[in-house]
C-alpha cells in the first residue's frame, strides 16, 4: 500500500482533474444502476400491468442516458489519460534528473540496460494503474457495494443466496495474489536482464564482429529470451488456472440466483420484474468478482514497477554539499593532495599521495594501467570523494566546494571520447554553449581539427553517428579536446588524450596545447614520453603510490622506473647516447 500511496501522490498535481474524472465516473455508474429498475417497470407494469401509456416515456429516458453516458465515457477517458500521462512526464523527468545528478559510484554498480527498462517499462507499469487499474478498481468497487444495497432492498433471502459462494471467491483472489505480486517482481527483472543484454552487444557490436563472437552473443541473448519466455507462460498458467475457477464460481452464483429466485417468483414472494431486476445488479455484483484477478494483475504489476522506480529515486547521492557552499567569483586553479588515500569497493587504490600543483603549472602522471592515474583526476573534480586526507583546489578541501562551480572550472578530455548524435559543432560547444562559432573554430584549430573538419560536406554541421560513429579514433580524440579547450577552464585535464593520433599528429597538438596550458594548471596523464617530458613535474605511479617524482631530465639521470620506460621508448638509442641525452639536458637545464 505504501507504493501504490507514493504513486497516487504524483495525481495530486492534477486533482481538479481527477476529481472531474471521478466525478463522470462516478455518475456513470448511477445511471447505470437505475437501468435494472427500468427493466422491471417495463415488466411489472407495462407488459404485466398494462399500462402502455408509460413504454415511450420510459424508452426516451433510455435512450437519452445513453447519448449522456456516451459523453460522460468520452470526457471522463480523454480525462484521465490527461492525469496518467502528466504524472508519467513528472514522474519520467524526476527520474531523469535524479539520474543525472548520482555520482560515478551508481553508474559503477548499475547496467544502463537495466536503468533504461525501469525508464519504459516500469514507468509504463505504473501509467497503466493510473489510467486503467485506479478507474476500474473504482467502478467495481462502486458496482460491488452499490449492488449489495439495492439487492438487500429488494430480497434479503435471494441476496444471502447470491452470496454464499463469496468467501470462496475472496480466498481465491487472497491466495492469487500472494503468489502474482513476487512474480511479477521477477519478471521486470528478467526484463531489465534482457534489455541489458541487448544493450550490451548493441554497443559493443563492433568488438563483437571483431573476435567473431556472434553466435556466443546470440546464443547469451537466447538464453535471457528463454528466462523472460519461462517467466510468462509460468504466469499465464497461473492465470489461466486462476480466471476460469473465479468464472466458475460466478457462473455458480448465477445458477443459484435463477433456480432459487425462479422458486420465489413461481410462489409469488417476489414479481417476474423484480427477479429480472435483480439478476441485472446480481451480475453487476458478479463481474467485480470476476475482474478481481484482473485488478490484482495490474496493481502487482503496478506495485513491482513503483518499487523499482522508487528504488531509484531514494538513492541518494555519497556526495553530500555542505550546506553554504563555496563559490568564489575568482578561480585560481591551485590543486593539493595533502596524505589522500583512496578505496574503490573496499580495495585500496591510492595510498598517502602528496603533491602540490600551483596554478599555471603541468603535472604529469605517469604508471601502469590500474596504478590510480585516472582516479587521482576524479578526485579533483569530486567525482567520487577521499577515504582519507584532502584534496584541495584554491586552498578549499572539494567537498567543501559548489559541485557545479568546481566541475565548471574544469576541462576534461577523457580517455574513452564519447560524442553526441549531434553536430560536430555542437558537440565542441557542448563544453561552452554561449561559446561563438569564432571560437569553436579557433579550439578546432588548436586541436587540429578544423582540417579534417571542413574535409566533411557539410563542415561543422556534418553530423556525427551515435557515439561517434563514422569518425576514426584520432578525429574523435581531437574533437573532445576541442571541446574542452573552448570551454576554457582554469584547470586542464589530458587523460591519455593522444592515445588514438600518430606520433606526428601528437607532436602538432602538443605544440598547438602550449599557448592553451600557459596561465592554467594542467594534468597530462600518459603512457608515452613524447607526451610528458615537458612537465613541470611527473609523477610516477605504482599500486596507488607515488615511486618517483620530479622532471624529465631529473628522471632520467636517477635510472629508475622512469628511465625503465624511457629505455623502453626509446630501445633505437643505446645505453651510451641515452646517457648522453640525459647528461646533455641536466647541463641545459642549469645553464
Amino acid at each position: 500500500m505504501e507504493t501504490v500511496i507514493r504513486i497516487f501522490k504524483y495525481a495530486a498535481k492534477y486533482k481538479w482533474k481527477a476529481i472531474g474524472a471521478l466525478f463522470l465516473l462516478i455518475l456513470f455508474i448511477a445511471i447505470n444502476l437505475t437501468q435494472p429498475m427500468l427493466t422491471k417497470i417495463i415488466i411489472d407494469k407495462v407488459i404485466m400491468g398494462g399500462e402502455r401509456a408509460l413504454l415511450p416515456w420510459v424508452l426516451v429516458l433510455i435512450v437519452s442516458l445513453s447519448l449522456i453516458k456516451g459523453l460522460m465515457t468520452y470526457s471522463r477517458s480523454y480525462l484521465f489519460e490527461e492525469v496518467s500521462q502528466g504524472c508519467l512526464y513528472d514522474l519520467r523527468n524526476q527520474m531523469y534528473r535524479h539520474l543525472q545528478y548520482l555520482p560515478y559510484s551508481f553508474y559503477d554498480n548499475n547496467r544502463i540496460g537495466e536503468l533504461m527498462s525501469r525508464m519504459t517499462g516500469d514507468l509504463e507499469g505504473i501509467r497503466m494503474l493510473l489510467i486503467v487499474g485506479a478507474p476500474i478498481l473504482l467502478e467495481n468497487g462502486i458496482y460491488f457495494f452499490g449492488s449489495i444495497i439495492i439487492l438487500f432492498s429488494m430480497s434479503a433471502k435471494l441476496a444471502i443466496a447470491c452470496f454464499c459462494l463469496s468467501p470462496l471467491l475472496a480466498w481465491g483472489a487472497f491466495r492469487y495474489d500472494k503468489v502474482i505480486r513476487p512474480m511479477f517482481s521477477e519478471i521486470r527483472e528478467q526484463h531489465a536482464h534482457l534489455n541489458t543484454a541487448a544493450q550490451e552487444n548493441i554497443s559493443g557490436v563492433r568488438v563483437v564482429k571483431a573476435f567473431a563472437r556472434e553466435d556466443y552473443e546470440i546464443k547469451k541473448f537466447e538464453k535471457e529470451n528463454a528466462a523472460t519466455r519461462d517467466m510468462n507462460i509460468k504466469l499465464s498458467g497461473l492465470t489461466a488456472r486462476f480466471f476460469p475457477t473465479m468464472d466458475f464460481l460466478s457462473g455458480l452464483s448465477a445458477v443459484i440466483l435463477i433456480v432459487y429466485g425462479g422458486w420465489m417468483v413461481a410462489n409469488g414472494t417476489i414479481s417476474l420484474g423484480t427477479l429480472t431486476a435483480f439478476n441485472g445488479y446480481a451480475w453487476m455484483l458478479i463481474q467485480p468478482m470476476r475482474m478481481l484477478g484482473w485488478m490484482i494483475n495490474v496493481l502487482a504489476q503496478a506495485v513491482a514497477s513503483g518499487q523499482r522506480v522508487f528504488n531509484v529515486l531514494d538513492t541518494g547521492s555519497e556526495l553530500r554539499e555542505p550546506e553554504e557552499p563555496y563559490s568564489p567569483d575568482e578561480v585560481r586553479g591551485d590543486v593539493k593532495f595533502e596524505d589522500v588515500c583512496f578505496y574503490y569497493r573496499e580495495q585500496e587504490v591510492l595510498h598517502n599521495i602528496n603533491f602540490d600543483a600551483p596554478a599555471g603549472k603541468t603535472i604529469a602522471i605517469m604508471g601502469e594501467t590500474g596504478s590510480g592515474k585516472t582516479s587521482i583526476i576524479n578526485l579533483i573534480g569530486r567525482f567520487y570523494d577521499v577515504y582519507s586526507g584532502r584534496v584541495l583546489v584554491d586552498g578549499v578541501d572539494v567537498r567543501q566546494w559548489d559541485l557545479e562551480k568546481l566541475r565548471s572550472m574544469i576541462g576534461i578530455v577523457m580517455q574513452e571520447t564519447f560524442l553526441f548524435s549531434d553536430t560536430i559543432e555542437g558537440n565542441i560547444l557542448y563544453g561552452n554553449p554561449d561559446a561563438s562559432h569564432e571560437e569553436v573554430v579557433r579550439a578546432a584549430k588548436i586541436a587540429h581539427a578544423h582540417d579534417f573538419i571542413m574535409e566533411m560536406p557539410d563542415g561543422y554541421n556534418t553530423i556525427v553517428g551515435e557515439r561517434g560513429m563514422g569518425l576514426s579514433g584520432g578525429q574523435k580524440q581531437r574533437i573532445a579536446i576541442a571541446r574542452a579547450i573552448v570551454k576554457n577552464p582554469r584547470i586542464l585535464i589530458m587523460d591519455d588524450c593522444t592515445s588514438a593520433v600518430d606520433m606526428e599528429t601528437e607532436a602538432e597538438i602538443q605544440s598547438a596545447l602550449k599557448d592553451v596550458m600557459k596561465n592554467r594548471t594542467t594534468f597530462i596523464i600518459a603512457h608515452r614520453i613524447s607526451s610528458v617530458k615537458n612537465a613541470d613535474e611527473i609523477l610516477v605511479l605504482d599500486k596507488g603510490r607515488i615511486v618517483e617524482r620530479g622532471t624529465h631530465q631529473e628522471l632520467v639521470a636517477k635510472k629508475g622506473r622512469y628511465y625503465e620506460i624511457y629505455r623502453q621508448q626509446y630501445k633505437d638509442l643505446d645505453d651510451q647516447t641515452l646517457g648522453l641525452v640525459a647528461d646533455e639536458r641536466t647541463v641545459m637545464q642549469h645553464a
